[in-house]
């Protein structure tokens, strides 16, 4: 593992697209682009000061892949273990999915009158708390897939 400064964020290669996900989760900043060439991938991470997520030895091997953490299982839990005790993180339980999944950009709450169009009306309903990710507009809410990612947070022992 190269050098890791204090801020933490992160750019995903095609190899670790589900880690992506997981460290979005965390409420970290991690970029994925699918398809994105290691030239550019490189290039990204160096403009944004970023640590390059990546199982690809021979991307690590050149020369202005600078900060980055070679990933060495293929196991999703054992990969986010990994991040998290090399890259020294701290999880916040306040952050734990202030991100959007998909694009990465942190959610803004939402008036619950603003959604009624746009959940399903069960949903709409049951739920009080609505986020938004302001790039691609997505609604969340703290349904009950909510606990059983953290249950299996807890599971792998990231959070308590």
């Amino acid at each position: 593992m190269s050098t890791m400064s204090s801020i933490k964020r992160f750019i995903a290669d095609d190899m670790v697209g589900k880690l992506a996900r997981f460290v979005r989760l965390l409420g970290y900043d991690c970029v994925y682009q699918k398809g994105i060439e290691d030239k550019h991938l490189i290039e990204r991470a160096l403009v944004d000061d970023r640590i390059i997520l990546t199982r690809d030895t021979r991307l690590v091997e050149m020369v202005l892949a600078k900060k980055y953490l070679l990933i060495e299982s293929d196991d999703p839990e054992i990969q986010l273990r990994q991040v998290i005790s090399d890259c020294e993180l701290k999880i916040d339980p306040g952050t734990i999915l202030s991100r959007c999944l998909v694009c990465n950009q942190r959610l803004e709450d939402i008036e619950k009158s603003e959604v009624a169009e746009r959940v399903w009306p069960y949903v709409y309903r049951t739920q009080e708390e609505f986020k938004i990710c302001s790039e691609c507009e997505r609604i969340y809410w703290e349904g009950t897939h909510v606990e059983a990612i953290k249950k299996r947070l807890r599971n792998w022992g990231v959070i308590d």
